[in-house]
Parts: C-alpha cells; structure tokens; sequence
C-alpha cells in the first residue's frame, strides 16, 4: 500500500536530488523510498540495544507488572502521532 508523504526541503536540495534519480533512471520517490527501507532495516530490534535511561524510566510505570519495553515505547508512538 502506498501512501502520500508531504515533505518541506530547500529548492536547491530538491533539484539536485531529482537530477540525481533522473541519473539513475528512478522516481524521487522511489530513491527516497529505497533510502528510508535501507535505514530502517538497521533499526535495532531487540531489548539490549535500548539506551540504560529507557530502561530506568519503564520501571516507574505504574499499574504494570510485565513490562515490554519496546511494546510499551511503540504503543505510546503510535497513540500520540496518529
């Protein structure tokens, strides 16, 4: 499913990044897409690479007993920004 992403970025950084996809036969958005999978393959998936601070902090939950920190951090995301 694709869906529309609205971008503010300089004049002169959007034409030198159509003319660098037109050089490699791709849509902006295809060249902006490939980017973004490339990099957030390299997203840490598992609990050890969560920084000592998040850790400390999801102690103090109230109410909670079993705690999934990456759960718990993705939950709260997707609630606020939807």
């Amino acid at each position: 499913m694709n869906t529309k992403l609205t971008l503010s970025l300089d004049d002169k950084i959007i034409k030198q990044a159509k003319e660098f996809a037109k050089q490699r036969n791709k849509s902006l958005s295809k060249l902006i897409e490939d980017y973004l999978g490339g990099i957030s393959s390299k997203i840490p998936s598992n609990e050890e690479n969560i920084p000592p601070v998040t850790k400390k902090l999801a102690g103090i939950l109230k109410g909670k007993k079993d705690i999934n920190i990456k759960n718990d951090i993705s939950s709260f995301l997707e609630k606020k920004y939807k």
